[in-house]
């Protein structure tokens, strides 16, 4: 019988992690699965490690040498046989019920074809270091998607029939945010959605490559949100170093260089120039009453970075016309601002 998922995993030196990661997957509730795993041309105990296993349900592959992310995902791709594929990294953990709670989501939304959830960061010993909070609608993760990844690269379900029937892989030539690449084009063919429940424990530690190639899937990031700005909105003026910009400032959390002249208050009028696009192509669903209070929030944490701009107060009202909201949002700002100076124990309360 074949099998209804196909798990990808593909592994390159990850011996530290390897054996709690395959465990979390073997041990799941859903447990009709086929488990590919590609060794990326490891050169420590790795591939022992996944020798040592007798579970049918994996398939072993190996690269003679590291030919990196992408292509081992790609050649993961090809051998698997599942109608839903569900991604899964070497150093992370899957709760016992992603698969199932993942499996009848898609069996009972044949419009989506790309799955996240929402998830929890583990450090190095495993101890919890916080959730990750997820958009979970199609049209919110289609807005979000114009300037940043929507979906945990290892959280990730989908329908391989899209991915065939459309030439979908994962394009090589991106080093870092090659995730976040193939997500765009996967979006012009189907639906997506988050499942709101932390179902993946995400690891962080000094050699992720969230740590180590960070500056390569920042500028990636930029070329992918630019291109998707214009394909979505392509009478939407904007150039590449605006788009870099409005992610650094507004989602990156990160200051201006000094010097650089750079002002909030021009890049908050863009980045709610861009919402004003986006909402005038997708007027009317209820959704874009949260979508729209999400673009206010987020216009909110960027602007208010001491010191305060002058000019400030003319985006503060145009922000209070999108939504009467916007005291509250401030005070919930300054709020956390506050508490992240006095420490966890004061964000605890709030």
């Amino acid at each position: 019988m074949t099998a209804k998922v196909s798990v990808i995993m593909s592994v390159y030196n990850g011996e530290r992690f390897l054996r709690e990661a395959v465990d979390s997957i073997l041990g799941q509730t859903f447990s009709n699965f086929e488990f590919i795993i590609v060794d990326d041309g490891s050169c420590d105990g790795s591939r022992r490690i996944l020798e040592s296993y007798t579970d049918r349900r994996i398939i072993l592959a190996a690269n003679g040498v590291n030919l990196g992310l992408a292509r081992s995902l790609n050649k993961a791709f090809d051998l698997a046989r599942g109608a839903y594929l569900a991604r899964m990294d070497a150093d992370d953990v899957a709760t016992r019920h992603r698969l199932e709670k993942q499996v009848t989501f898609l069996n009972g939304h044949a419009e989506t074809g790309l799955l996240g959830t929402s998830y929890r960061f583990i450090d190095g010993r495993g101890r919890d270091r916080g959730g990750g909070c997820v958009t979970t609608g199609d049209l919110l993760i289609r807005w979000k998607i114009l300037l940043e990844n929507p979906f945990a690269h290892p959280t990730v379900m989908l329908r391989r029939a899209v991915l065939i029937q459309n030439a979908l892989r994962y394009d090589d030539t991106f080093e870092t945010a090659q995730d976040y690449e193939l997500w765009t084009r996967v979006l012009r063919h189907t639906g997506g959605a988050n499942l709101a429940e932390p179902l993946m424990k995400l690891r962080t530690h000094e050699d992720s490559v969230s740590n180590q190639r960070w500056q390569t899937q920042f500028e990636n990031g930029q070329v992918v949100a630019l291109r998707t700005i214009g394909e979505n909105l392509p009478d939407f003026p904007v150039t590449p170093e605006r788009v870099g910009q409005i992610q650094q400032f507004f989602l990156g959390g990160r200051k201006p260089p000094p010097g650089s002249g750079v002002r909030r208050t021009a890049l908050a009028g863009l980045y709610l120039d861009l919402f004003a696009a986006f909402a005038s192509r997708y007027a009317g669903p209820p959704s874009l009453r949260v979508l729209r209070r999400e673009a206010v929030a987020s216009a909110v944490c960027g602007l208010l970075r001491p010191p305060l701009e002058a000019g400030s107060t003319d985006v503060l009202r145009r922000l209070l016309a999108m939504d009467r909201r916007l005291p509250w949002y401030i005070f919930d700002h300054l709020a956390r601002a506050v508490g992240r100076r006095l420490g966890p124990g004061f964000l605890g309360l709030w």
